[in-house]
């Protein structure tokens, strides 16, 4: 004898009642999987193809500064096949600090805003450009800007106790943005106490130079008025 169940609206909520979350998990793990294989398969520019800026940021808007960013990608580098810019967590929080050092030990990011003291920290490990012969050939414009805070000795080792021994050598790794007040109104970028620099292990020197420069250009300006009545 073959008992059969009824396909009508009581069992199929019954049905749903104690099976439901199974579709639903299903459903779920597809959308993750496909998700999965679109990052994994999706064309993504080449190195020498693309400029990305990381900014240092809780509260900066990375579609203010993509829009910031696109006149300078057509202006200076429109061979680049994409122009973009991600916002990092400030790097006080631990999670964010090793995110920052796998970014710059596998190339990831080309041109980067840092608060004082990680821009102190990553130039001292030579994990920054040194500037000083683009200044000095003047492909990198900083006329006017005070570049001390830029300046940064070479760590030669640090002691278990953290203390630091110096080689000697010292550059300007980073452009101090204290007074490039165009960025604040530009993309909402609060960079008082940050340094733009370049990393180190970016592989497109010669596109990301000249747009570092514009970059640098773009964020001249006069003091925004809410600056100005904050200070008072």
């Amino acid at each position: 004898m073959t008992i059969r169940t009824p396909i009508d609206k009581e069992h199929i909520r019954g049905h749903m009642t104690y099976h439901g979350w199974k579709y639903l998990a299903l459903l779920v793990l597809s959308i993750a999987g496909w998700a999965l294989i679109y990052q994994m398969t999706a064309y993504r520019s080449p190195q020498d193809k693309r400029i990305d800026v990381y900014f240092s940021s809780s509260s900066a808007s990375t579609e203010m500064c993509d829009a910031f960013l696109k006149p300078l990608w057509d202006e200076v580098t429109p061979d680049m096949e994409t122009v973009s810019s991600v916002a990092l967590m400030p790097s006080a929080d631990y999670t964010a600090a090793m995110q920052m050092q796998v970014y710059l030990a596998t190339g990831e990011g080309d041109i980067y805003f840092l608060r004082m003291d990680d821009f102190k920290t990553y130039a001292a490990a030579e994990a920054m450009l040194p500037l000083d012969e683009y200044l000095a050939s003047g492909l990198i414009n900083a006329e006017g800007i005070d570049l001390t805070a830029g300046r940064v000795k070479i760590v030669e080792e640090y002691s278990d106790d953290g203390i630091a021994t110096y080689t000697g050598e010292e550059h300007i790794y980073g452009i101090p943005t204290d007074t490039l007040f165009g960025f604040m109104d530009g993309f909402m970028l609060d960079n008082r106490g940050m340094v733009m620099c370049i990393s180190a292990a970016n592989q497109n020197e010669a596109n990301v130079v000249p747009f570092f420069n514009a970059l640098l250009q773009a964020g001249r300006g006069d003091k925004p008025e809410w600056l100005t009545q904050q200070e008072q």
